[in-house]
């Protein structure tokens, strides 16, 4: 049975709805309104008290001020006080002289360093193919002397002396080197190297019986290619089963680590990025033929970002066993801006989550098998006999995907 309303009873519903809606859409400008006065508000109070601080200094200090260290120190301190530690200010000088990352290859004298505990430079890697390699120069040589100045009392000190290691494609660069022989005896010798450009092997292969095993070392733009070719090669091999190996594996790019996994995965979403200024998310989604074949994964805490990433992706969707120890726990990404002035900052603009919308920033993957490492072995540093020997852990992935 219909019943009939009035029309005032009509008007007065009409009154309250717009009445609502009004308070609704008043409310929600309103609270939109009191952000942006906040907002005007904090900045107006920093600004005034780098104002009023500065006046001060100026005022008062005894000594000159150095106008150029001065905006460095403020906007380093800026990026520290955003709290995030993937945050980083560089001078303009330092980000002309960096190598853009993750392109796949670098530029430079073509090894790896540290600081040894004497003061001096201690050469931890040499890249193949490079100027230092065809020079002869070994891993636990110690860099004395650049271009015939002391590591010590280099002029700017010793981050400015390592500068030149990095230089630009072409510059020639002096080295002074000490070499301790196996009875402890020292040897000295000068090199005459030149910086060039350095492809990097991102991704290296070998086959034990039906069981492929896949090393790699970061998600860089020529990673996907070399993936590829070695997963291809361990196909005609005989490879069933595959294990791969993210040990130490600092991550890269997205795109690097979803063209990986299109050789891996079925048709599936991965994981989302979401930013603060879109609604949009970033969706990793692979759609093209896949491996189907039983899995490990190696991970530890050097596993970090997008390779930890490819570790849970493929611990969802392939069921994939991880071995190792608990990962880094490096959930977000980065974006590098560059300022009108030649410096440029670079901070956490993304927070990924996998499939199950489990963010690991802070946390990293627990592995289905705990495995420690001796702490005296770097298994990277071990021949294939050796790995097999005595890497706990890669003992315990092939013992696991024998199984599977």
């Amino acid at each position: 049975m219909s019943k009939k309303i009035s029309i005032g009873t009509v008007i007065g519903l009409m009154a309250i709805t717009a009445a609502v809606t009004f308070v609704v859409t008043n409310n929600a400008a309103l609270n939109i309104f009191n952000e942006k006065v906040r907002s005007v508000s904090e900045k107006e109070e920093f600004y005034n008290k780098l104002s009023e601080t500065d006046s001060f200094a100026r005022t008062y200090y005894v000594n000159n001020i150095d106008e150029s260290n001065m905006l460095d120190d403020i906007i380093r301190g800026y990026i520290n006080g955003l709290d995030d530690p993937y945050a980083v200010y560089y001078t303009a000088d330092e980000y002309a002289n960096m190598s853009p990352e993750y392109t796949g290859y670098r530029i430079g004298l073509g090894f790896a360093w540290e600081k040894d505990v004497s003061g001096y430079v201690r050469v931890t890697d040499v890249t193949a193919g490079s100027s230092a390699e065809e020079y002869g120069i070994k891993p636990g040589d110690i860099i004395m002397a650049v271009n015939n100045t002391n590591i010590i009392s280099y002029p700017g000190g010793y981050s400015e002396a390592v500068k030149l290691f990095t230089s630009q494609e072409g510059t020639k660069v002096k080295l002074h080197i000490k070499r301790i022989s196996e009875d402890g005896t020292a040897s000295f010798l000068n090199a005459d190297l030149i910086s060039s450009r350095n492809d990097i092997i991102s991704v290296t292969g070998r086959i034990k019986g039906n069981i492929g095993y896949i090393h790699i070392t970061e998600f860089n733009a020529t990673t996907p290619e070399q993936f590829s070719d070695v997963l291809g090669q361990l196909k005609e091999k005989g490879a069933e089963k595959y294990i791969f190996d993210v040990r130490d594996n600092g991550g890269g790019t997205i795109d690097s680590l979803t063209a990986v996994l299109e050789e891996l995965l079925p048709p599936c979403e991965a994981a989302r990025a979401f930013y603060k200024t879109t609604d949009e998310p970033l969706v990793v989604t692979v759609d093209e033929d896949y491996l189907s074949a039983p899995m490990t994964v190696l991970i530890n805490n050097g596993t970090k970002g997008e390779a930890e990433l490819f570790a849970y992706i493929l611990r969802d969707e392939k069921s994939a066993v991880t071995v190792g120890k608990t990962s880094y726990g490096k959930g977000v990404l980065q974006e590098t801006y560059k300022c009108s002035d030649g410096s440029a900052v670079k901070f956490s603009v993304a927070s990924m989550q996998t499939k199950s919308r489990f963010n690991f920033t802070g946390i990293g993957i627990k592995p289905d098998y705990d495995v420690a490492q001796d702490a005296q072995i770097d298994p990277f540093k071990l021949s294939t006999t050796e790995q097999e020997l005595y890497d706990l852990q890669l003992i315990k992935a092939y013992e696991v995907i024998e199984n599977l």
